[in-house]
């Protein structure tokens, strides 16, 4: 049985979803597979932030 975790940047614009299990917080996260050590897939929701941080 997979799992999954959400990734949410802190003190943002906007208080991210992060009670579903699907992408649809209004900062259009990405699914993202993540392998682990005994083969499995569990599954990280990649959250944006809405205050253009991750932007160089």
């Amino acid at each position: 049985m997979s799992s999954l975790a959400h990734a949410v940047p802190l003190n943002d614009l906007i208080r991210h979803e992060t009670e579903t299990t699907e992408p649809t917080c209004i900062c259009g996260p990405e699914t993202q597979p993540v392998e682990q050590l005994d083969g499995t897939i569990d599954w990280l929701l990649m959250h944006h932030s809405l205050d253009g941080r991750e932007i160089p």
